[in-house]
């Protein structure tokens, strides 16, 4: 497939604050423009650039470095995408065409900031969406999250139940992790550092045996933590 790329400048008022600069990578070109059409709308989105494969990705993520890249969580395009994505410093949105997890690499799924289901897209997910990977939260499906409990369970050891033993703290902590709340909302939330967050969040991390605070969140809820 020939791969296409397609720039777009949105002028930024004056008086407006600083805008996402968005990346979108689709083979579709159907779904690729309407995704960028949708993106146009969003009042936090500046500049949108698009293609369909890894060369003009790798040369736009270069040349512009995004703050986020869209893009499929399946295929042979998402490992190596993401990972460079990531490594840009970009927050990589993936778009879900199911919920059937066993299709995405674990390593995609672990290394991406929020999650959007193509059937849901609209410009108010889309916005939400980008507001919530800009204050540090991860978009989340309700269902990808009962996705991620039923994988959860499913990978658990069966017999006795685990004994998870938190702190005061880290169960306050844990509780607003939950509710979607980022680093600095908690931090502001609980009257503490940001770094004194980022500490309690570790140690749940580790206690949980999980990679991300999603899962964290996932298996607490099993658990009935929170």
């Amino acid at each position: 497939m020939t791969e296409t790329s397609l720039s777009q400048a949105q002028q930024t008022p004056p008086d407006a604050g600083p805008k996402t600069s968005v990346l979108v990578v689709l083979e579709s070109e159907l779904v690729r423009c309407g995704v960028v059409s949708l993106l146009r709308t969003v009042s936090g989105v500046g500049a949108v650039w698009a293609c369909s494969g890894p060369v003009a990705a790798r040369e736009l993520l270069a040349e512009h470095r995004p703050g986020i890249v869209v893009c499929h969580g399946s295929g042979a395009l998402a490992p190596p995408l993401v990972k460079e994505a990531d490594s840009s410093g970009a927050r990589v949105l993936l778009l879900l065409e199911n919920l059937r997890l066993e299709s995405i690499d674990e390593e995609v799924m672990l290394a991406s900031h929020g999650f959007l289901m193509q059937s849901e897209l609209t410009s108010a997910n889309l916005h939400e969406a980008v507001t919530r990977l800009e204050r540090g939260e991860m978009p989340l499906p309700a269902g990808l999250a009962r996705s991620l409990m039923v994988r959860v369970r499913g990978t658990s050891p069966s017999g006795s139940p685990r004994k998870i033993s938190l702190t005061p703290r880290e169960q306050q902590v844990l509780s607003l992790l939950a509710q979607g709340l980022s680093n600095k909302q908690i931090a502001r939330r609980l009257a503490i550092s940001e770094h004194g967050v980022k500490r309690h969040v570790t140690n749940l991390l580790a206690k949980l045996n999980s990679p991300n605070r999603t899962l964290a969140v996932a298996l607490a809820l099993q658990e009935g933590l929170v």
